[in-house]
C-alpha cells in the first residue's frame, strides 16, 4: 500500500519561512507521520479486496447518509447503496461463508451494515471474541487504531451488543434480521470511538467476519482487505464522500489513482472546526473535508508551476489556517514565488504573492520572508555570483518583485487589511545599481505571465456510474452498435437535468449519453456524438461543473482536433466545449480554441472560469497567452475574430488582449 505524508514535517525557526509545517499543525503532523502517513486515494490495496456483485463498489467506502434516506436501524438493508464483498481470507477457507458489508456516516455516527450468508443466529451467546461476530477497524490520523466488534442477538429473544476491547461501546446500537440464508444487521457507533474530535478524513479501514461454526473458537476469518489494529499501515483507505468524489472525478481522469501526493496535511482552513485534507498532486492543490462544501464536493486549482513546499498556518489572524505555498518556475532562469492562500470564502484567494528567488547556474538572489500574524516582512539575503553590474534578469510583472541587494529597497512590510496583504512600510537604501544595469523595469515576456488562475467552478457531488439503469446502457450500445469491449472514458452519476435525482452520464467512443430514473421518465436516453473529434482518442477529458449556476452540472469536454492548412502542414488545435443538459436534450453552449501546436511550436492561450457578479454562475475569461517557437513573423496564421462556431485563440501579437463571455440563458455570449 503506497502512503504519503508530504511536506509538513519541518517547522519555521524565528518566524523565517520559505515553507514547512506551521506551528498549529505540528502535533497532528507528527502523529500522522508515526502512523505511516495518510493513505493514498484510489490505490486499492488489501490483498484481493473488491466487489463482485453487480452494482457493488470495488472497495470499502464510507458514504454520507442522504437526508432523504436516513438509516433506520431495523436490520433490513433496503436503504444501503451497495455492499462490499469480503474476499480476503485471513484464516480457514471461507468457502461456506459470504460476508458483505458497507459503511455510512453522518455528523454524529458511523453506520455499519452486514449481510452474512452461511452463519446462524444462536439462542445463547456470551458475546465473546471466540463467537461469530463482525468487526470494523478504523485508523484515523492523530488517533489510535480501533477495532469494534458487532455481535448480533436473536430477534425477540436476545439483544445484540457492540464491543471494543472487551467492553460495551457507550451509545452504540445493533439491530439484526434473520433470513433463510443467514442474517443481516445494521449498527451505529459514535464518531468519537473511531477518530479524534476534529478528524473525519484520511481514514484507513477494514471490515472482517469471524466465523466460529457450530462451536466456539474461530474457524474462518474473511475481510475486505489486509491489515488490522496491530498493523494499521496495511489497511486500505476508507474514503469518505468528498474523498470518493476526488477519486472518481479528478484522480481517475488525470491518471493519478494511487499516486502519493507531493505534499499533504490536515488543517482547519475554513467552515466549521473539522479539519480539511489538503493535498498536492503534480501542480494541482486539492481541498476537501467533512464540513467543506457540504461534505460532498472537493476543490482543486492548477497552480501552474512546480510546488516545492506547502505549509498551513494562521497568517491572516482569522483563527483559521492559511496555506503558504512555494512555487518554482523553470525556463532560462529558475524563479520561486511564495503565495499565501486564504479561505475567505469556500474557495482560496491569493492574499499575498512575492517572488523570493531567482537563480541561473550557480548565480542566485534570494529574499528572506518572515511570516507573522497579519504581518509579513521581506528582506534580501546576500547575492551569490551576481552583482549590480552583472545581474540582467527581467522583473516578473504579476507578483511583488524580488528585492535586490543593490536596489533602492532594503526591506518591506505587508499587513493584512481583511482581504489581502498590502504594503504598509518600506525601508529604503541607497541604490548601487548603474543607471542602465536593469534596462526596462517591468518586463511582460517572462515565464510567469500566464501561471496564476482563478478558482475553478464547483465540482458537483458525483459517484461512479455503477449499475444505474444497466439495461438502458445496454440498449444504447445495441442501438448504436457499440460493443461491450468498448469501455467508457467517462462514467458518472451526477445531477444534470430534471428532478434532484442524479443522472448517469457516459462517454462511449465519441457518443455522450444521458439517462436516469428522473430523465425521460426513466424509459429513454438522450445522446450527442462529439463529431468535432476525428477519433475517440482525441477526447482528452470530460468533467462536470456547474457553470450556469442553475444547480445542475454542465459537461466540459477538452480534446484535440487535427487539422491541415495549406502551406502550414498539420497542426493540433486544443479545444474546450461546454454542453448543457436542458429539457432532456444535450446542447452545446460554448466552444473555444485554447491552444495550437505544431511539433515543438505552440501558442498557449489563457482560458479561465471566473465567478460572475452575484457569485452563482461563472463567466469565461480569455486572454492572450504565450508563444513558444513561433513569433509574429513566423506564425503562419492570422488572428481569428470572435463570433464564430469556435471562439478564437488569442495571439500575443493579435491585437485582441482580452475577451469575456457570460451565460445569457441559452449560451455563453461575448460581453461587449
Amino acid at each position: 500500500m503506497t502512503v504519503a505524508c508530504g511536506g509538513g514535517a519541518s517547522s519555521s525557526q524565528g518566524g523565517k519561512t520559505a515553507g514547512g509545517q506551521g506551528a498549529g499543525e505540528q502535533s497532528i503532523g507528527s502523529l500522522v507521520a508515526e502512523q505511516g502517513g495518510l493513505p493514498s486515494l484510489g490505490g486499492g490495496g488489501g490483498g484481493g479486496q473488491g466487489g463482485g456483485d453487480s452494482g457493488m463498489s470495488a472497495s470499502l467506502r464510507a458514504d454520507l447518509v442522504e437526508t432523504q434516506a436516513p438509516v433506520k436501524l431495523d436490520g433490513v438493508l433496503k436503504e444501503w447503496p451497495g455492499l462490499t464483498v469480503a474476499r480476503t481470507v485471513i484464516k480457514g477457507s471461507g468457502d461456506a461463508l459470504t460476508f458483505r458489508c458497507a459503511v455510512q456516516y453522518d455528523a454524529q455516527s458511523v453506520y455499519f451494515a452486514g449481510d452474512v450468508t452461511g452463519a446462524t443466529l444462536r439462542h445463547a451467546r456470551r458475546f465473546h471474541e471466540d463467537e461469530d461476530h463482525a468487526s470494523l477497524t478504523v485508523s484515523a490520523p492523530g488517533g489510535s487504531p480501533v477495532e469494534v466488534a458487532f455481535f448480533a442477538g436473536k430477534p425477540g429473544e436476545l439483544a445484540g451488543t457492540v464491543k471494543s476491547g472487551g467492553h460495551d461501546v457507550p451509545g452504540a446500537k445493533i439491530v439484526e434480521a434473520e433470513n433463510d440464508k443467514g442474517y443481516t444487521f445494521e449498527a451505529s457507533v459514535p464518531w468519537s470511538v473511531f477518530a479524534p474530535p476534529l478528524v473525519r478524513v484520511g481514514l484507513r479501514g477494514v471490515a472482517r467476519y469471524y466465523d466460529a461454526g457450530a462451536s466456539p473458537g474461530i474457524k474462518n476469518i474473511v475481510a475486505t482487505g489486509q491489515g488490522d489494529a496491530r498493523s494499521p499501515h496495511d489497511m486500505p483507505a476508507l474514503p469518505t464522500e468528498p474523498e470518493q468524489s476526488l477519486i472518481d472525478t479528478f484522480l481517475g481522469p488525470k491518471n493519478l489513482l494511487g499516486t502519493s501526493p507531493k505534499f499533504e496535511l490536515l488543517a482547519d482552513v475554513g467552515g466549521d472546526a473539522l479539519k480539511e485534507r489538503i493535498a498536492v498532486y503534480d501542480h494541482y492543490v486539492t481541498v476537501l473535508g467533512p464540513g467543506y462544501r457540504g461534505g460532498k464536493e472537493f476543490f482543486f486549482r492548477d497552480l501552474g508551476a512546480d510546488i516545492v513546499k506547502l505549509e498551513a498556518r494562521d497568517v491572516t489572524g482569522r483563527g483559521k489556517q492559511d496555506l503558504i505555498v512555494r512555487r518554482q518556475f523553470g525556463g532560462a532562469d529558475t524563479r520561486e514565488w511564495l503565495d499565501v492562500l486564504a479561505f475567505l470564502t469556500d474557495e482560496p484567494a491569493t492574499v499575498f504573492s512575492h517572488e523570493i528567488s531567482i537563480s541561473q547556474g550557480s548565480n542566485k538572489v534570494t529574499n528572506a520572508v518572515h511570516v507573522g500574524s497579519k504581518e509579513i516582512d521581506v528582506s534580501y539575503d546576500p547575492a551569490v555570483g551576481w552583482d549590480a553590474t552583472s545581474y540582467k534578469q527581467p522583473y516578473a510583472n504579476d507578483t511583488e518583485q524580488l528585492i535586490l541587494p543593490w536596489g533602492a529597497v532594503k526591506s518591506q512590510t505587508y499587513k493584512f487589511d481583511g482581504s489581502k496583504f498590502v504594503k504598509a512600510s518600506e525601508v529604503a537604501q541607497k541604490s548601487t545599481a548603474p543607471a542602465n544595469a536593469q534596462g526596462t523595469q517591468v518586463v511582460t515576456h517572462t515565464t510567469t505571465t500566464t501561471t496564476t488562475r482563478p478558482p475553478e467552478p464547483p465540482t458537483p457531488a458525483q459517484r461512479p456510474g455503477g449499475d444505474l439503469s444497466h439495461q438502458m446502457l445496454a440498449q444504447f450500445r445495441a442501438d448504436r452498435g457499440i460493443a461491450e469491449a468498448v469501455h467508457p472514458k467517462f462514467d458518472a452519476q451526477v445531477h444534470v437535468d430534471g428532478d434532484a435525482r442524479p443522472e448517469r452520464v457516459v462517454l462511449l467512443g465519441r457518443d455522450m449519453v444521458v439517462f436516469g430514473p428522473g430523465f425521460k421518465n426513466g424509459t429513454a436516453y438522450a445522446y450527442i456524438t462529439l463529431s468535432q473529434f476525428a477519433d475517440a482518442a482525441d477526447i482528452e477529458e470530460v468533467t462536470a461543473r456547474d457553470l450556469t449556476g442553475d444547480g445542475a452540472a454542465d459537461l466540459v469536454v477538452r480534446g484535440v482536433r487535427h487539422m491541415s492548412a495549406q502551406g502550414a502542414g498539420a497542426i493540433e488545435m486544443h479545444c474546450l466545449f461546454v454542453y448543457q443538459v436542458k429539457n432532456e436534450q444535450l446542447t452545446r453552449i460554448f466552444a473555444i480554441e485554447t491552444a495550437r501546436g505544431q511539433g515543438q511550436k505552440r501558442i498557449q492561450g489563457l482560458v479561465q472560469f471566473v465567478p460572475a457578479s452575484g457569485g452563482k454562475s461563472f463567466e469565461v475569461d480569455v486572454r492572450a497567452g504565450r508563444a513558444q517557437g513561433w513569433t509574429d513573423k513566423t506564425y503562419p496564421f492570422g488572428q481569428d475574430q470572435p463570433g464564430g462556431a469556435l471562439e478564437p485563440l488569442l495571439l500575443p501579437w493579435g491585437g485582441i488582449d482580452h475577451l469575456r463571455y457570460a451565460f445569457n440563458g441559452t449560451a455563453f455570449a461575448r460581453v461587449p
